[in-house]
């Protein structure tokens, strides 16, 4: 019977895998050192006597590694890929929060369009409806003396400056989990004074007569969103978790843990968990 000898990988660093000289098996595919990059393909894999675990070493560096783990010619276009997939993930998000950001303007402006008219118009009212026959775009804008139900059209339009807003903190808090409260903060007072900017700006070109006049309504949609935003932030993560429970089966549930780590709660157990090492380690986290 052939005596087996132990071997240490020579001039690497303390810790090294002991390995037998027999080899188990050799690399046959077109592997890669996760080290310098070298082809492992022909290398012999020998087991660790330690743990037991298979491992190649790579002849360019001399560093030991899984061969399990080894990356294969697959690997590079899979890392660009998810490169690739991030990239995309973040202009995603960036386009998302610009859009909400533009229909918060959207509003704010419609607010000052609804209740103005171009002197030019030839206006007929039919009770509630108002028809205008021409408009002249050029003539100047003025204030509509009567607009009906003014109260509920204003009630109305800063709910949806508020809900657009609480939108925008719900999904920030839900897509982007791993920022601190403060930056979910910035970003929703970042996106009302943007948009109330910009309208400003747009408002002083087209009705300069009128800016001060609209500055308060400008304000209050700002106002309005600002709540809205911050009520997202902090409701978005409760009716995600609520959503979870009510709509996800128990066995898809561990995929959404991060709605409860983000928090600093356990992950709820289910009563019957088909994977229950699984939620014994997400909870300890």
């Amino acid at each position: 019977m052939r005596d087996v000898v132990t071997v240490e990988n020579v001039g690497a660093r303390a810790g090294s895998p002991k390995t037998r000289a027999a080899p188990i098996a050799c690399i046959d595919l077109d592997r890669f050192c996760g080290n310098c990059g070298y082809n492992l393909r022909t290398l012999p894999v020998y087991r660790d006597d330690r743990t037991g675990i298979p491992v190649v070493r790579c002849t360019e560096c001399g560093r030991f590694q899984s061969a399990n783990d080894a990356s294969t010619a697959l690997r590079p276009w899979l890392d660009r890929l998810t490169l690739f997939l991030l990239g995309a993930w973040v202009l995603f998000l960036m386009a998302i929060f610009a859009h909400l950001c533009l229909a918060e303007g959207a509003v704010s402006y419609a607010n000052l369009d609804e209740l103005t008219e171009h002197v030019g118009s030839n206006i007929r009212r039919i009770g509630n409806v108002t028809i205008r026959d021409w408009v002249n775009t050029s003539a100047p804008l003025e204030v509509t003396t009567e607009y009906p139900e003014y109260e509920f059209f204003i009630a109305s339009i800063l709910f949806g400056s508020f809900m657009i807003a609480f939108t925008s903190g719900l999904f920030a808090v839900i897509a982007i989990p791993h920022w601190h409260r403060a930056a979910y903060v910035g970003l929703m007072l970042a996106m009302p004074v943007i948009a109330g900017g910009v309208v400003a700006v747009v408002w002083k070109y087209d009705a300069p007569h009128l800016f001060l006049w609209g500055m308060p309504y400008i304000a209050a949609h700002a106002g309005a969103q600002l709540l809205g935003g911050l009520a997202g932030i902090a409701f978005g993560r409760p009716l995600g978790r609520l959503a979870v429970r009510v709509f996800l089966p128990p066995s898809v549930r561990p995929r959404l843990a991060f709605l409860w780590l983000a928090d600093g709660k356990p992950f709820p157990r289910s009563r019957v968990d088909p994977h229950p090492a699984t939620a014994n380690a997400t909870a300890g986290r």
